[in-house]
């Protein structure tokens, strides 16, 4: 993976982005669906949009920050925070301040279905989050994560969907 271009790791992560954009539309439940993005680096950044302001999320997406990962939880906390969420993860690496974080983190998704996708190996927020129950999905190449984001995003909507039968499962 190089940093940024059409093979990287983000290229592929927008790749997904846009085909879980797709899928809900061609569902035909986008338009039911509050989307958001956060981007995680040195800062945490929060963007949402209804289905006509999608536009503000893929410029959202297109502006990431490179660096470490530092994770501000009370963030997420705010964007859940009396709505039901589900929650799509995905990180190269670990989690630079995430002792301090996972408490906070674990009580902001209670109640919301959430799954994770880590590029590369098992990370120490990983391992953590897999004692949790929460479902981890390790990949190694672009292809494998722009399909596996829109499977697990089919996964957790497959009682609204045309095709509901859809079923995967973690791999670690």
């Amino acid at each position: 993976f190089i940093p940024w271009g059409e093979n990287s790791k983000y290229h592929y992560a927008l790749l997904g982005l846009y085909g879980i954009e797709q899928f809900l539309q061609n569902q035909e439940i986008a338009q039911y669906i509050q989307h958001g993005v956060s981007l995680f680096s040195s800062q945490t950044r929060y963007k949402e949009s209804d289905f006509q302001g999608l536009e503000q999320i893929r410029k959202h997406a297109l502006s990431p920050d490179w660096g470490s990962t530092r994770l501000d939880a009370s963030s997420l906390t705010n964007a859940l925070q009396g709505r039901e969420s589900f929650v799509l993860s995905l990180s190269d690496g670990d989690i630079e301040n995430w002792n301090s974080e996972k408490t906070t983190f674990k009580k902001s998704l209670e109640n919301h279905p959430y799954a994770h996708i880590q590029i590369g190996g098992k990370t120490d927020f990983t391992q953590e989050i897999e004692t949790w129950g929460v479902p981890v999905f390790y990949v190694n190449s672009g292809e494998e994560l722009s399909k596996l984001m829109v499977d697990v995003t089919k996964q957790s909507y497959r009682g609204y969907v045309k095709d509901g039968n859809t079923t995967i499962s973690p791999r670690g």
